[in-house]
C-alpha cells in the first residue's frame, strides 16, 4: 500500500507574517515512524482570490488526508479550504481540530478531534478512513521530542519559500489551571499544566534562535510566570537575543497570580530587548465584575506594587482591559480605566471588545439567559484591513448588549474610552491631570469626567463623537452584521484606529483644544503654565527636528515630572513645582524603543506631500499599536537659560 500523503493547513492571524504551522512539525514528528509523506503545509492567510486561481489544486488532489488546526482567525479559511478541497479531490480525508471547532460545523469534517493532536494522530492515519466521526483525545504528557530540532529542515523549507517574515510559535509548558470563563486556551483551561524538560527548552530555542531566526516569537504558554523556572527560561531567551539577535520581537501571556515572579521575568525580557513593554492584564478592576466571570485578579494593592516596579526599572506598560463583560456598568467601566491610572498605568491601555469563543466556559445557554447576552458579528481591526480577501475571518461574536448595560451604553463605554486613551494614553492631557491629581487631590475620573463632558459641548469635541456615533451605529446595525465598515471621518477613510483619529483630530487643532482647557480649569498662574508646558510636549506634524522646539516655562515642570517617575502613585498631596522661570530646547530626531521593533526615526519634515507627510507620522508615532502612549511626546530637552 502506497503512503498515505498528509497536508496541513493553519493560516496565521496576521496578514504581515507567514507563521510556520506547528501543528504540521507535531505531526511530522508524532507520525515520524508512521509510512506517510508530507506535503509542505499551508502557513500563510488565503483569500477567495486564491480559491478561484486554483492555487491549492496540485496539492489538494496529492493529498489524502487533511488536517485543519482552527482558531478564530482562520475558521473561514479552513471552511472555504474544506469546500474547496472536496470539489477537487472527492476521496479526500478532512480531519479538523482546535479551539474553534464547535458542535454546529462537526458533519462537514470526516473527523473532529476534541483536544490535544499529538494523541490522536497516529490512530486517525492508521485507520483511515474508518475512524470515528469525533475523537476525544487524551492529554499529551510525553514532551520530551523536539519538534523543532527533528523536523528543522520542513521548518527551513517555508523560511525559503516565504516572503514575509517569518514567526515561529514556541511552548515550555501546556494547559491552564484557571478557568476564566471568556477564555478558552486550546480547550486545556482548568486543566492541570504540563512542563517541558529544561533542557529540551534550551536546546530547542538555541535551534530557533541560531538556524531559523524568527522575527516574532509566540510563547504558546498560557501562564508564561506561573513557576519559578520561567525566570530562567526568560533569562536563556535573553541570552538567544545576545547571541544571535533572534527573536526580533516576542510575545508571552502573563502569569496573572504571581506579581513579584512577573515583574522579573518583565525586567529581564525588558532590558535584554526582547521587549518594549510589560502587559499587565487587568480585565476590569471591580470585583463584583471579576466574580461574575469567574476571573480572580490579584488584589488592588498588589497592582499598585506591580507598577512601582516598572517605574522603578523604567518598564512602559500596556494595561489590557475587556469591555462588554456581564454585569459591567457605563460607570464602572470607565471607573475601572481611570483606576489603572490612579495604580500608575499610564503609558497604553487596551480596551478589547469581548469576543465570545465557542468553546468558552461562559457560551452556554444557562450564562447566557442569565445574562440575557446579545451580540453582534463585527469586524475587528478595520481600520488596518486593505482588501476586500482580508475580510475572511475579521469577524467575530461581540457581546454589545447585556442585562447591566444596553446598546447605548456600549456605544457610551466605547467613547468614553477612546477619549481617555487620547487624553491620558496619548499625553494630550496627562501631565495636566497628574497635576490635579498630586497637588490639588482631584481623581482621574473626576478630572476626565469633566473634560470628556465639556468636549461633548463644543464643536471640536461634537466633530469626532458624531461621527464615531455614526460608525459604532453602523456596526451595530443587524443588517450590517459581519460587514466590512470603515470609520470614515471628514469624508475620509480612516485607516488607524479611532482613538489614533481623534488624537490627530486634537493634536491638528492643537491651539484650539489647549485654549478651550484652559478656558475651564483654574485660571492660575501655576495652571495656565502647565497647560503650556503639556502642549509643548506633543509631537505634531509642525514639529520640525531641524528647527527643533524650544519652550519658556515659569515653572520648574521637567524636574518635577521627572521626580515623579520614580513612583507610580502618591497616598498624600505633594508640593507643585517651584516658581522658576526656564528656556528648553530640543532637536530630537529619534523615538527610541526597547527594541528595533518600535523604534523610529522622523522623517515627515522631509516631504511636502501632505498624504506621504502624514503616512510617515501615523507610521512613527502610532505605527507601534502596543507602545503608542511612549511615542507622542518629545523627551529630550536641553536647558538653554
Amino acid at each position: 500500500m502506497s503512503s498515505k500523503r498528509i497536508t496541513v493547513s493553519c493560516p496565521p492571524i496576521s496578514d504581515s507574517f507567514a507563521y510556520h504551522c506547528y501543528l504540521d512539525l507535531i505531526a511530522r514528528e508524532t507520525l515520524r515512524h508512521t509510512d506517510v509523506e508530507f506535503n509542505r503545509c499551508i502557513y500563510y492567510r488565503f483569500g477567495p482570490g486564491d480559491i478561484n486561481n486554483h492555487r491549492f489544486r496540485d496539492v489538494l488532489q496529492n493529498t489524502d488526508i487533511l488536517l485543519l488546526s482552527c482558531y478564530i482567525w482562520n475558521f473561514e479559511l479552513q471552511l472555504m479550504l474544506t469546500e474547496y478541497a472536496r470539489e477537487v479531490n472527492p476521496d479526500i480525508f478532512i480531519v479538523a481540530g482546535g479551539p474553534q471547532v464547535y458542535r454546529k460545523y462537526f458533519d462537514k469534517f470526516d473527523c473532529v478531534v476534541v483536544g490535544e493532536a499529538e494523541t490522536s494522530l497516529e490512530h486517525i492515519v492508521n485507520n483511515y478512513p474508518n475512524v470515528d466521526h469525533v475523537i476525544e483525545s487524551e492529554r499529551a504528557t510525553d514532551f520530551t521530542v523536539s519538534p523543532y530540532i527533528n523536523q528543522l529542515p520542513s521548518v527551513l523549507d517555508v523560511k525559503n519559500d516565504s516572503d514575509q517574515p517569518l514567526g515561529v510559535i514556541f511552548e515550555t509548558s501546556r494547559g491552564c489551571p484557571y478557568g476564566c470563563s471568556y477564555c478558552d486556551w486550546g480547550s486545556l483551561t482548568l486543566q492541570k499544566v504540563q512542563f517541558f524538560d529544561l533542557d529540551k527548552v534550551r536546546n530547542e530555542l538555541e535551534v530557533i534562535c541560531r538556524d531559523i531566526q524568527p522575527s516574532y516569537m509566540f510563547l504558546a504558554d498560557a501562564n508564561f510566570g506561573i513557576v519559578e523556572r520561567d525566570v530562567e527560561i526568560a533569562k536563556i531567551i535573553v541570552e538567544m537575543k545576545q547571541k544571535y539577535g533572534y527573536p526580533k520581537s516576542f510575545y508571552y501571556s502573563v502569569s496573572k497570580n504571581h506579581p513579584k515572579r512577573n515583574i522579573e521575568i518583565g525586567k529581564i525580557l525588558f532590558e535584554g530587548g526582547v521587549v518594549d513593554n510589560y502587559i499587565v492584564s487587568v480585565v476590569h478592576t471591580n470585583r463584583d465584575v471579576l466574580a461574575i466571570n469567574s476571573r480572580g485578579n490579584i488584589g488592588t494593592n498588589k497592582f499598585k506594587e506591580l507598577a512601582q516596579h516598572c517605574v522603578e526599572h523604567r518598564m512602559p506598560t500596556q494595561t489590557q482591559l475587556i469591555q462588554g463583560l456581564p454585569g459591567d456598568t457605563v460607570d464602572s467601566w470607565y471607573e475601572s480605566f481611570c483606576e489603572t491610572f490612579e495604580w500608575g498605568l499610564h503609558a497604553e491601555s487596551k480596551p478589547y471588545w469581548y469576543n465570545v469563543l465557542p468553546n468558552a466556559p461562559m457560551n452556554n445557554k444557562r450564562f447566557w439567559d442569565e445574562w440575557k447576552i446579545e451580540t453582534q458579528k463585527i469586524v475587528f481591526a478595520q481600520a488596518r484591513l486593505k482588501g476586500p480577501d482580508e475580510l475572511i475571518d475579521k469577524a467575530a461574536e461581540v457581546i454589545v448588549a447585556c442585562k447591566s448595560f444596553d446598546r447605548e451604553d456600549w456605544i457610551k463605554m466605547n467613547k468614553d474610552s477612546r477619549w481617555l486613551q487620547a487624553l491620558h494614553n496619548f499625553a494630550l492631557l496627562r501631565n495636566v491631570a497628574k497635576y490635579y491629581r498630586f497637588v490639588k487631590d482631584i481623581p482621574y475620573k473626576t478630572f476626565y469626567r469633566f473634560v470628556i463632558d465639556f468636549f461633548a459641548l463644543t464643536e471640536l469635541g461634537r466633530t469626532f463623537n458624531d461621527q464615531y456615533d455614526f460608525y459604532l451605529r453602523q456596526i451595530l446595525n443587524p443588517a450590517r452584521a459581519g460587514e466590512h465598515t470603515p470609520f470614515v471621518f471628514n469624508d475620509e477613510i480612516r485607516m488607524i484606529e479611532p482613538e489614533d483619529v481623534l488624537f490627530v483630530w486634537l493634536v491638528n487643532n492643537k491651539d484650539e483644544f489647549y485654549k478651550l482647557i484652559e478656558s475651564q480649569l483654574d485660571h492660575s498662574e501655576v495652571v495656565k503654565d502647565v497647560i503650556e508646558f503639556n502642549k509643548n510636549l506633543i509631537i505634531d506634524l509642525e514639529y520640525n527636528p531641524i528647527d527643533g522646539r524650544t519652550i519658556h516655562t515659569k515653572y520648574d515642570w521637567l524636574n518635577w515630572f521627572e521626580s515623579l517617575e520614580s513612583v507610580a502613585c502618591f497616598d498624600h498631596v505633594l508640593l507643585g513645582p517651584k516658581r522658576i522661570s526656564n528656556t528648553f530646547h530640543t532637536n530630537q530626531v529619534d523615538i527610541v524603543g526597547s527594541t528595533e521593533w518600535t523604534s523610529s526615526r522622523i522623517l515627515w519634515h522631509k516631504t511636502n506631500n501632505e498624504k506621504r507627510k502624514f503616512q510617515l507620522y501615523a507610521k512613527a508615532i502610532l505605527g507601534q499599536i502596543d507602545f503608542r502612549g511612549e511615542r507622542t511626546q518629545l523627551k529630550h530637552w536641553t536647558s538653554v537659560s
